[in-house]
């Protein structure tokens, strides 16, 4: 059940797609998870919300007036960003189809656009919406829409870009961030493919140019000239040496390996070239080859995996707006990355900081903590989430002995334990340890805390 557990996690969030996986072997899982038509419900808030930059602004405008209240503005903007912060969590963690839950997040760390920044909510669907329709099919065509999202736009001030006063933040990015990654062009290509978007500019749906604003000279981008739009220089991007890898070498590391090899880089990026950037055909053999691999430790568990991991083994009822406040203090704020470099990953999800406040998460989980409760509680009180409080409950397939427990409990959080950690075991978990006795859940309970406060549950 190890591998099994150990793909569950690579390709959801926690080990509860692990059955699935075992039972319908891990070529029809990936293929069930990759061939479905998941679309985006607009959530009522967001319907309910501001749909264009006027709106918002109008609605500033009255506050700064005085015809609304200030400060409860504020918290009703504050509460709408957490609810959009639960909902993209809740469908992490409540979907079906967990891998393009996950595909998804990795696009939209991919082409960064944040809440904070964008300000209109419509906009950041409308940009939660692209990646959901276009993650499985051409990663060209995906690239294409993301840069006329009104999200994207806004987030790197294209809107500002107009002939004769040229913004190059969406154009450099495009390059160094989206497609090539830094070295693999010259400032020339950043002019030229800045000269390209001048003029792209807010639509009502997706952006638009206007003919005003737009540039019309000859640019010329890695060697190529012409009167181009931002579409012709995305076909010339991709016509690039180093496009296949870039994008290649970051799935590896959301998905696999904090640090993959050359070789592996290499490996896919031609697999992707040769696929034509279709994205369906290449997800599918990178996850079936690569879920073969039984080695373990090579990720550290990002911040939603751990928690959403912890929720479901102990039956945690979720608080979905709790969950996104506490990723918030981990470093990993949905829709609000740090930069538009994204979330880095690796050893940024494990400061001591992170895993001292995880610990402690822990022992207020299974040992009770009202000072703790009553903090969050408190934190939270101005979003009316309602209470949060744990009932951890741990429910096992075998346990007719602690033998069986362990080895259940260890397969599912412990890929790889020590001598030193199976003596520690043994000794919370004696040999003639008795399910059936009165407190043998709490004991159990204490087994599981150990094990999540250990270094090796912080990775996959």
């Amino acid at each position: 059940m190890l591998i099994h557990n150990l793909n569950s996690l690579r390709l959801g969030f926690s080990t509860k797609q692990a059955d699935a996986i075992k039972n319908k072997g891990l070529a029809l899982f990936v293929d069930e998870q990759l061939n479905t038509n998941y679309k985006v419900e607009m959530p009522l808030f967001v319907a309910e919300g501001p749909k264009t930059l006027k709106e918002f602004q109008s609605l500033r405008k009255q506050v700064n007036s005085g015809e609304k209240d200030k400060e409860k503005v504020a918290n009703e903007m504050a509460k709408l960003r957490f609810e959009w912060k639960a909902f993209i969590i809740k469908r992490c963690n409540e979907s079906e189809f967990p891998l393009r839950e996950k595909i998804n997040l990795f696009f939209q760390n991919h082409f960064v656009s944040t809440l904070q920044s964008v300000k209109v909510p419509y906009w950041i669907y409308k940009h939660y919406e692209t990646i959901n329709n276009h993650a499985f099919g051409n990663y060209k065509t995906l690239v294409k829409e993301i840069v006329y999202s009104n999200a994207m736009i806004k987030y790197l001030d294209n809107q500002q870009n107009k002939k004769d006063n040229i913004n190059e933040n969406l154009g450099r990015e495009l390059l160094e961030l989206f497609t090539l990654g830094e070295g693999n062009y010259t400032e020339n290509d950043i002019k030229n493919t800045a000269l390209a978007l001048a003029g792209l500019n807010f639509g009502e749906e997706k952006g638009m140019y206007r003919p005003r604003l737009k540039d019309n000279s000859t640019k010329t981008v890695f060697g190529k000239s012409g009167n181009f739009i931002i579409d012709d220089v995305i076909d010339i991007i991709f016509e690039q040496k180093n496009t296949p890898y870039f994008i290649t070498e970051k799935i590896l590391k959301w998905f696999f390996y904090d640090n993959p090899t050359k070789e592996l880089v290499l490996k896919y990026g031609k697999l992707l070239k040769e696929y034509n950037f279709e994205l369906q055909p290449f997800f599918k053999a990178l996850f079936v080859e690569e879920c073969k691999n039984t080695t373990c430790g090579t990720q550290i568990k990002n911040p939603l995996i751990y928690f959403l991991q912890v929720h479901n083994d102990l039956e945690l009822a979720p608080n979905y707006t709790f969950l996104a406040f506490i990723l918030k203090n981990q470093g990993m704020d949905i829709y609000d990355q740090p930069n538009v470099k994204g979330w880095k990953g690796g050893k940024d999800w494990l400061t001591a900081q992170i895993y001292s406040d995880r610990n402690q998460f822990i022992e207020a989980v299974i040992d009770g903590n009202k000072k703790f409760e009553n903090r969050l509680n408190k934190q939270l009180e101005k979003f009316n989430v309602g209470e949060v409080a744990f009932n951890p409950k741990l429910t096992l397939q075998n346990t007719s002995s602690a033998k069986t427990i362990l080895e259940e409990l260890t397969s599912k959080m412990i890929f790889e334990t020590t001598e030193d950690m199976k003596n520690e075991l043994k000794d919370l978990l004696k040999y003639d340890f008795d399910p059936s006795s009165e407190n043998a859940n709490q004991i159990i309970l204490r087994v599981y805390k150990y094990l999540a406060k250990c270094p090796e549950f912080q990775i996959i």
